[in-house]
């Protein structure tokens, strides 16, 4: 490796910044701090007496076609380049070395080349603030949209501005005289057999180069959209505005690079290549070498595309896409969802600043209805979506209206289904019909219910059969559920139904202390759980959709197995109720419960304070044993529902109770019964299958019949055992 300084290297090479680099970034007004600190460091040695010299480092590059192709030190060269031409210039001695500087080039883009060989070769007034001398020139140096829109001679110019602001009452010649104290390393890379991918892996001082930087030229590596100045500029400015944010810099590139890869799937769709059949080996990993893969970003129509829809951002509010930092990590399936609806929005509605902010939020609306309520966790979902919004893209203008008059879709058929419904009772209103939009929205706003309301819309017809789901004439049995035939709900029963359904699903009222009584006063009505693996009863609703979806079953009914529309009959049941305290409905709701049909375990769940507190996921119910579940699938911290039950039982009365421990193994009668907590001292152990429960040595039968009063059998053996007296 050799060292040189500037002259020494244009005398022997011609020097040019290629295409895959980036625009001259060193003068821009952002990088004012990186600039001066490296022109205090040149002009330490500069206006030295001293035998000073500055050593910047490394400058690699590759020698191709008798050119040496900059891939590293661009930034540290170009100033050193506008230093050199601006000293010499204001020395009058620039034809001394015009014949090297010509020597130097911009590939980047075409007028910043001819910004560098405008310097060379036309005046201004020296006496003047370079950028000020330039642009007063209207015109006569470099047309004036280049002067204002092109980064790179942006950049340039503010460093002779600051070059010039140095400058002011220097010894200029003794200035030009140190100016080969200034010196750098030369890596050859052809000398080391290494090629231009080298780009790909290093930057400045060995530091990998961003991803993004790399995609950007890769895509103005098109002659198409290299010889588009505008989009050109939009990519470097629009494009770098949107994506950074001072106070998250280092999240620069990464939103760049996922903005791009994640389009880029969705052109590899578009194009239905090879790739659209591996999606899943893109969609979780965006930080990969650019290849073939990439080819879509050298698409002048779809980068066009991509420049719309950063105006577009800048222009409309999304709900999901607030501002870049939605690009921060690799986007999860749903998040690719919520892009691709917007690219084919504007890919129909291209004119952006045209866009109507209604027909646009009612587009946004109903994609975010099949996005949250639909399975989103795997490619093919993602073809799905793709093609469903592609499809809706056609009528985006009026989706409502385009929903009513394309009213079967055979991809996500429930939801598609219910938005229909919907589309057609809002437009009713916008017609001057029954003012459905409002709810309607509103339990679109509702974070749990997002707008799943085919139940209550159900529940609401004055014709609803309040029967089996299976028996009833007004479903269709589906594969995927069942199909509602009603089609005339009520808007003054839906509006009650709607806003109790959101009181009760708000986070603030599902507490640790209410969603136990609402548990209690649920199963009064009926076993509203259903079964996977175990019985669910419903927990603290979370947004996932996992969760979202085991609410509706819980509240259709449709998953239970009596296929009972159970919240139906609750709901009504609190509406009966005068007293405006939901809670206290809700325990008038238990201490009116109709004991005499429930099972022994039905009556101490509805009855027992403490058992749903114990907040339990699952139930594993056995002919002869029910066990409550910390998990799905547990064995370790189970507790038996007739032990637990019995044992606060006993805390309520204040009897001498120890803490109740159970951190052994049980599933159903597999495992050996033992004792997990004692009255006075004795041993306690419940065996619903044998009907028994033992207290020291003692073993006394309990009635576990239908419509027992499974309190009336506790307090009976504790008599009998003389823990209590009659």
């Amino acid at each position: 490796m050799e060292v040189k300084n500037l002259r020494e290297l244009l005398e022997e090479h011609n020097i040019e910044i290629p295409m895959l680099q980036r625009d001259y970034a060193q003068g821009r007004k952002s990088q004012v701090k990186i600039a001066n600190e490296f022109l205090d460091a040149i002009f330490n040695v500069l206006d030295s007496n001293r035998d000073k010299v500055l050593h910047i480092d490394f400058i690699y590059g590759n020698e191709k076609n008798n050119k040496f192709l900059l891939i590293d030190g661009q930034q540290r060269i170009t100033t050193l380049w506008l230093l050199h031409f601006y000293l010499y210039k204001k020395s009058d001695r620039l034809d001394e070395i015009k014949k090297w500087l010509k020597k130097f080039s911009y590939k980047t883009r075409k007028s910043s080349s001819n910004f560098c060989k405008n310097l060379l070769n036309k005046d201004f007034d020296i006496a003047k603030k370079p950028s000020e001398a330039i642009i007063d020139m209207s015109g006569g140096f470099e047309k004036e949209e280049n002067l204002r829109n092109d980064p790179t001679i942006k950049a340039m110019l503010n460093m002779l501005d600051l070059i010039f602001e140095r400058t002011k009452e220097k010894d200029i010649y003794k200035l030009i005289s140190n100016l080969d104290k200034i010196t750098f390393n030369i890596f050859n890379m052809k000398n080391f057999k290494l090629g231009d991918d080298l780009y790909i892996k290093m930057n400045a001082r060995g530091k990998q180069l961003s991803l993004y930087e790399n995609l950007k030229a890769f895509i103005e590596q098109d002659y198409k959209i290299s010889q588009d100045e505008e989009l050109l500029k939009n990519i470097d400015t629009d494009w770098s505005d949107y994506f950074f944010d001072s106070k998250n810099a280092d999240k620069f590139d990464d939103r760049g690079r996922n903005f791009l890869h994640y389009s880029t799937i969705f052109f590899q769709i578009q194009n239905n290549s090879e790739y659209s059949k591996k999606l899943e080996n893109y969609i979780n990993n965006s930080n990969i070498a650019i290849d073939k893969f990439y080819e879509p970003l050298q698409n002048l129509d779809n980068i066009k595309l991509l420049d719309k829809i950063i105006q577009f951002l800048f222009l409309h509010k999304h709900p999901i896409i607030k501002d870049s930092s939605f690009f921060d990590e690799e986007l999860t399936y749903k998040n690719i969802c919520y892009f691709y609806s917007i690219l084919f929005y504007v890919k129909e509605n291209n004119e952006v600043e045209k866009i109507n902010k209604d027909s646009l939020n009612d587009y946004l609306r109903v994609c975010k209805h099949f996005i949250e309520n639909n399975r989103s966790d795997s490619e093919s979902y993602i073809k799905s979506f793709y093609s469903l919004f592609e499809y809706f893209s056609k009528g985006s203008k009026n989706i409502y209206k385009f929903l009513e008059e394309h009213q079967y879709y055979e991809t996500f058929s429930n939801i598609y289904n219910l938005e229909v419904k919907k589309a057609k009772l809002i437009l009713e209103s916008r017609n001057g019909g029954q003012s459905w939009e409002e709810i309607i929205n509103k339990t679109s706003d509702h974070n749990i219910l997002i707008g799943w309301i085919d139940f209550l819309l159900d529940f609401s017809d004055d014709k609803f059969e309040l029967n089996s789901y299976e028996s009833s004439s007004f479903y269709d049995k589906k594969q995927s559920g069942y199909m509602s035939k009603y089609k005339n709900p009520n808007l003054e029963k839906f509006t009650k139904y709607a806003n109790l359904t959101m009181q009760i699903l708000d986070k603030k009222f599902l507490n640790s202390y209410n969603l136990p009584i609402f548990q209690r006063a649920f199963m009064s009505i009926g076993r509203y759980g259903f079964y996977t693996k175990n019985y669910f009863y419903g927990n603290y609703p979370n947004e996932n959709y996992r969760d979202r979806e085991a609410w509706n079953w819980i509240l259709s009914g449709i998953k239970n197995n009596e296929k009972m529309p159970y919240f139906k009959i609750f709901l009504d049941s609190l509406i009966e109720l005068e007293n405006s305290d939901l809670i206290k409905k809700m325990q008038c709701m238990i201490e009116k419960t109709d004991l005499s049909k429930k099972s022994w375990w039905e009556y101490l769940l509805i009855k027992q304070k403490g058992l749903f507190e114990f907040r339990f996921r699952r139930i594993r119910l056995w002919d002869d044993k029910v066990e409550l579940l910390p998990g799905i699938m547990n064995k370790k911290n189970v507790r038996d529902l007739l032990d637990y039950g019995f044992y606060l039982y006993c805390k309520e009365l204040n009897l001498e109770v120890s803490e109740y421990e159970s951190d052994d193994e049980q599933y159903h009668w597999k495992y050996e019964i033992k004792s997990h907590f004692k009255i006075n001292k004795k041993i306690v152990i419940c065996h619903s299958g044998k009907k028994e429960i033992q207290i020291a040595k003692e073993t006394f039968k309990i009635n576990l019949n239908e419509g027992i009063d499974i309190f009336s059998e506790f307090k009976k053996i504790l008599i009998e055992a003389k823990i209590i007296k009659k």
